[in-house]
């Protein structure tokens, strides 16, 4: 009998500390999204780092609209505008004119860019395997094939 209760106590125990253990690394896990339905994909976040003073990026652009911002964000004479897709039909859409290399993350497909720098001034990406020069055009929007896309952690504008 006694032998029976202290099996009990050491298996409420053990099932305790695994209980302690899980659930702080379970809540720590980071968060993914859920597939959604219409796109049939999770979502993700491109980044480029550094933005600098005066740089931004618009978030959850429709594919359908995606050209329109980047005609709209590089109006103005010296501005590089990249668009890349999110992964669930939307676009990230970055204004940069500072020149300077910056690290990507999370570039994985549909990247478009409109260059409307001064000065023979040309948007380089490149990765391990791949690069891409995008010289100054007023009225071109470059698109990478995904594949290339994926490739790249690199971005220069100047």
């Amino acid at each position: 009998m006694r032998l029976r209760r202290i099996s009990k106590r050491a298996a409420a125990m053990v099932a305790t500390m695994i209980a302690a253990v899980a659930l702080p690394l379970a809540a720590q896990a980071p968060a993914q999204a859920a597939p959604n339905g219409a796109t049939g994909a999770a979502a993700w976040t491109p980044e480029i780092y550094p933005l600098f003073s005066g740089e931004q990026v618009w978030r959850d652009i429709p594919s359908k609209d995606r050209d329109w911002w980047l005609r709209w964000c590089s109006e103005a004479s010296g501005i590089a505008c990249v668009s890349v897709g999110q992964g669930d039909g939307k676009h990230s859409v970055f204004h940069l004119f500072k020149c300077d290399t910056r690290s990507l993350s999370n570039f994985i497909d549909a990247l478009a860019v409109r260059n409307n720098q001064t000065g023979g001034a040309v948007v380089h990406f490149w990765g391990p395997n791949h690069h891409r020069y995008m010289p100054a055009s007023y009225n071109t929007i470059y698109t990478v094939p995904d594949h290339v896309t994926y490739d790249f952690n690199r971005l220069d504008i100047c």
